[in-house]
């Protein structure tokens, strides 16, 4: 059996769930920042990428 007064379980979930939203803050920073740098620098890229390969010659023997 839990001996554990209510208080104290009550202080524990609220502990709990505060620990979990800056968990969740820190993860959502992480990913907006590599979403940010993936549209940033990687759509010119990719842009960049298909360009040259719609204006390169389509013959298949390399130089």
């Amino acid at each position: 059996m839990n001996n554990n007064s209510t208080f104290i379980t009550i202080i524990k979930i609220i502990v709990g769930l505060v620990l979990a939203s800056l968990a969740i803050k820190v993860l959502f920073a992480i990913f907006s920042g590599l979403f940010w740098v993936a549209f940033r620098y990687g759509i010119p890229l990719l842009l960049a990428i298909g360009i040259v390969y719609l204006v390169s010659p389509k013959n298949n023997q390399r130089r």
